[in-house]
């Protein structure tokens, strides 16, 4: 089933959800499911913005009813996906995929399905991704302003919340995103 069509209706016009897979944010022993979608949004100039959306869900997301905007990470220079091992485990094939996502205000772990869905989402998110280039200015990410991330509930922490300590780096092969240290980083 392509979950992709259920974040597509939750868009406004010029956005387009790329690409969705449904996964699992962890924190510790905590395990809750999210529908992380790539939706690109072409700019005037036929330039392009990315954004990763992090959607909640109460069921296989079928329809835009189904899912609620919890978090909007944008794709900027400074934002990476890598591929991590959990921690004193062995890789083993067939099993999840485990991702860190790094942003210079936000480090995020999910496990997704193993299977080439997954692997077609990392490769997509990873070609969205800006890069370094000095010359190419910031992306601004204006039109992100017109949606509102739903309020999280009282007893569950926001993910932002659940940011590690700044300046830890996991030292694995970066999925997309830049390769240079972030401004806060230096």
């Amino acid at each position: 089933m392509d979950q992709s069509v259920a974040i597509q209706e939750t868009l406004v016009e010029g956005e387009y959800c790329v690409i969705a897979v449904q996964g699992v944010l962890c924190k510790g022993d905590s395990r809750q499911s999210r529908l992380l979608g790539l939706v690109r949004y072409r700019l005037e100039n036929d330039a392009q913005e990315h954004a990763l959306f992090l959607y909640t869900h109460r069921r296989m997301a079928i329809t835009g009813d189904d899912v609620s905007l919890d978090q909007i990470v944008p794709l900027s220079k400074d934002f990476m996906l890598e591929e991590v091992s959990p921690d004193g485990e062995l890789y083993i094939l067939g099993s999840d995929v485990t991702v860190q996502l790094n942003t210079a205000e936000l480090k995020l772990v999910f496990q997704l399905p193993f299977g080439s869905h997954t692997r077609t989402f990392l490769q997509e998110v990873a070609r969205a991704c800006p890069g370094f280039d000095p010359e190419t200015r910031d992306p601004e990410f204006e039109w992100l302003s017109r949606h509102t991330c739903a309020e999280p509930d009282a007893e569950s922490p926001k993910p932002r919340e659940w940011n590690s300590d700044p300046g830890t780096r996991s030292g694995f092969a970066p999925i997309g995103g830049s390769r240079h240290q972030s401004r806060n980083a230096r």
